[in-house]
């Protein structure tokens, strides 16, 4: 009996790994359309940010082409300085330089405005790129270990069906099906150790004493009243094994 519970054992261990397998591989899967969708986001804003980039730029040049021509205008007034011959015309003169002057004033107040918003923008810029890099370089490293995770488990994934077929060969036929039938209905464990405390290590649940005392015996198989998991007492199986190796030294 204790050499088909260690075979149980064997079996839960076998299933937990390729159950393992499994997830991991769900994992990375969603991981892989989570980080896609992360990364477009992300593009997307930084083109946003960089249209925005280009619009301030497009506003300052604008402006300093403004005060050019503003500069221009200023200097042709003067330039008819010479040719005024009435205080009229002076006095138009005048007051066309000094309009001149608000709006060049005005025009370099805005544009220093844009200026410095772009600055800004553009400091923001740079600093969402790099954390986008960052980012990128962290999903990449998170993805390459479970894919390595992956083909380090998978590279072992024959010889555990194969074990298998061999444990299957080993135990009683309506033993193996009620295995495979429990791994099924509670989520791929169907044998789990009883605690030092007497309790079902699956649900949690605490074990009759006297059936605690027949699955410490482990002469026959016990299941819990409550998950109806197959109960073993591995500390039971282990002192078997270290002096069964003992007496074969």
């Amino acid at each position: 009996m204790k050499e088909t519970l260690a075979h149980l054992m064997e079996l839960q261990a076998i299933e937990d790994e390729l159950r393992d397998l499994r997830q991991t591989k769900n994992r990375l899967e969603a991981l892989t359309k989570d980080n896609a969708e992360t990364r477009t986001i992300f593009e997307e804003m930084l083109a946003e940010r960089a249209a925005q980039i280009e619009e301030v730029r497009a506003f300052c040049a604008e402006k300093e082409e403004g005060i050019k021509e503003a500069e221009e205008n200023t200097r042709r007034a003067r330039s008819r300085l010479s040719t005024i011959t009435s205080q009229r015309e002076l006095t138009a003169l005048n007051k066309e330089l000094d309009v001149a002057r608000r709006q060049n004033s005005q025009r370099s107040e805005e544009l220093l405005k844009l200026m410095e918003q772009l600055e800004a923008a553009q400091a923001d810029y740079e600093k969402k790129q790099a954390e986008f890099e960052a980012l990128k370089q962290q999903m990449a490293e998170v993805e390459g270990e479970l894919v390595e995770r992956i083909a380090s488990r998978e590279a072992g994934i024959t010889a555990q069906r194969a074990r298998q077929q061999e444990l299957r060969k080993a135990l009683d036929p309506g033993l193996f099906s009620r295995f495979n039938r429990t791994v099924k209905a509670r989520k791929g464990v169907a044998v789990v150790p009883m605690s030092q405390d007497g309790t079902c290590t699956g649900c949690r649940m605490q074990i009759p004493p006297q059936q605690a005392i027949r699955i410490q015996r482990m002469a026959s198989i016990e299941y819990c009243q409550h998950c109806r998991r197959i109960l073993v007492y591995t500390e039971g199986l282990e002192g078997s094994s270290v002096e069964a190796e003992a007496a074969e030294g």
